[in-house]
């Protein structure tokens, strides 16, 4: 993999800034100077990346170091802050902000508070209310504003006020198609479902698909999460009518419960029952690496190098390589 898995890039830079902060109450503590520092964030990416789930988090750490104290997210958009009639705009975005006292508001798609073609009074109030109490509660409120990268930058530079309150942005990447198998597993693993190794492969095959034609209303984690939900109600259809089930069968997820709709049968041309395609792994303890076939998808196996014994949940899928 070619650069940091998203989840372990945005958890680096959570735990950053969490020493930081520590640091800088135990320099307090020891009557050290503090450096100051702005909490206001950008969080930009493309939807289903974890954007609000992060922000969730991170009002949790913050309430958890005292830094806020209540550390309670309040998310909202340009409906909240902005209001159809003049005079009506202030006070209901300085309600919103009052909610967050405290915590965290979060703002999505951000960009929308001032339309693209400039004349919006309404939604210039609404910004310049937002910087004022961004200022004068910075001790105990932070705002993130969230959105699509190119529309997120967009306006901060049209706005040098926003852009030097937020002086701390997270980037959140695409999931790669190994990373989007990861969350079906994940929710497997939290209801009790078990896949087969054909079924992996499926899952597999199908996500790298829908990743390579991606285009930024790509649904990320969101997608992953619509399989698992119909994947599970296509399995109690296939097992309904059976009477006694067994816990494998009440467990067990096969290849055709998994139904990708927008990705040709084709495309799973290469996983039948003659064939088997191949993935990447990497080993986890060291640098070594193997193409395998699918068959040992969620297996354990031993690294030939180092001798790690490790599981392989999921893989990257190689084109074209069945055999």
């Amino acid at each position: 993999m070619d650069r940091m898995p998203t989840s372990d890039f945005i958890k680096h830079e959570v735990r950053t800034l969490t020493n930081f902060l520590k640091v800088q109450q135990q320099r307090q503590a020891a009557g050290l100077p503090n450096t100051p520092l702005s909490l206001h964030m950008v969080f930009d990416g493309n939807p289903g990346t974890g954007k609000t789930t992060v922000a969730r988090i991170l009002g949790k750490v913050l309430g958890a170091l005292g830094i806020l104290q209540q550390g309670h997210l309040v998310e909202t958009d340009r409906s909240g802050l902005v209001a159809e009639y003049a005079g009506q705009t202030g006070p209901k975005t300085n309600q919103k902000i009052d909610e967050a006292l405290g915590g965290v508001l979060f703002i999505d798609e951000a960009y929308t508070l001032i339309a693209s073609g400039g004349e919006d009074p309404y939604g210039h109030e609404a910004v310049q209310t937002l910087l004022k109490r961004m200022e004068d509660e910075r001790h105990s409120l932070v705002v993130i504003l969230a959105g699509y990268p190119e529309e997120i930058q967009t306006l901060l530079r049209s706005n040098p006020g926003l852009s030097s309150r937020c002086s701390r942005k997270l980037e959140f990447v695409d999931y790669t198609p190994v990373e989007l198998a990861q969350i079906f597993g994940f929710m497997c693993d939290k209801n009790h479902y078990r896949l087969r190794p054909d079924t992996r492969a499926k899952i597999l095959v199908g996500l790298d698909h829908l990743y390579q034609l991606r285009d930024r209303h790509f649904g990320n984690g969101r997608l992953s999460r619509n399989l698992f939900e119909q994947s599970i109600r296509r399995m109690a259809n296939r097992i309904a009518e059976i009477p006694q089930l067994s816990v494998e069968q009440l467990t067990m997820l096969e290849p055709h419960d998994i139904e990708f709709g927008r990705v040709p049968q084709e495309v799973f041309a290469q996983l039948g029952k003659d064939r088997q395609p191949r993935f990447h792994i990497e080993c986890p303890a060291c640098d070594f690496s193997k193409d395998v076939a699918s068959k040992f998808l969620g297996r354990g196996v031993r690294c030939p190098k180092c001798k790690h014994d490790f599981t392989i949940d999921w893989a990257a899928p190689l084109k074209d390589a069945a055999s």
